[in-house]
């Protein structure tokens, strides 16, 4: 019978466990790793937070539902009203759908007001929704009733894009 150890060096099992939670190959006590996804979740959250901030008063949970009003009643009978309590709280949108369907309030002063607001906006926005914006104006200019909105549609499409 051949023995491997003597009786003095042989390791106690003490030695042997901490042999064990030394080696690499063998998962030890779980190591605290900060999950990615989880940080890039939350520095998006913070980030959103820090530009509603800056937004002022229209990074408010008021300003959310108003606008979002204004395009769950478009077609609507409350669309009008909506567009007026929006445009009263906060000014003229500034995203360029909403400025769209705010055009169709039929409200001569209001649908002024939202032309003026395209007109700002214009150079910044990309070449879709400058599609979308002559479209929409040289529409108006055709079919609106007012003839103060037909007119100031037709001479906004002419500045925006001029004919060759």
């Amino acid at each position: 019978m051949s023995r491997e150890y003597d009786d003095d060096e042989r390791p106690s099992w003490r030695d042997i466990d901490k042999k064990r939670d030394r080696s690499s190959h063998v998962a030890g006590e779980k190591q605290e790793h900060k999950e990615p996804a989880a940080d890039r979740w939350n520095a998006g959250r913070q980030k959103q937070a820090l530009e509603k901030l800056f937004m002022g008063e229209k990074g408010t949970l008021e300003h959310e539902k108003l606008h979002k009003k204004i395009h769950t009643s478009y077609g609507a009978s409350t669309f009008r009203e909506n567009v007026r309590k929006y445009v009263a709280a906060y000014g003229p949108p500034d995203d360029v759908s909403t400025l769209l369907i705010a055009l169709d309030t039929k409200d001569v002063p209001l649908t002024l007001l939202i032309m003026e607001k395209l007109e700002q906006v214009y150079a910044k926005v990309s070449a879709r929704e400058k599609e979308d914006i002559k479209r929409k104006l040289s529409i108006l200019s055709l079919t609106d009733r007012s003839p103060e909105i037909r007119e100031r549609a037709s001479g906004l499409a002419e500045t925006i894009a001029p004919r060759p």
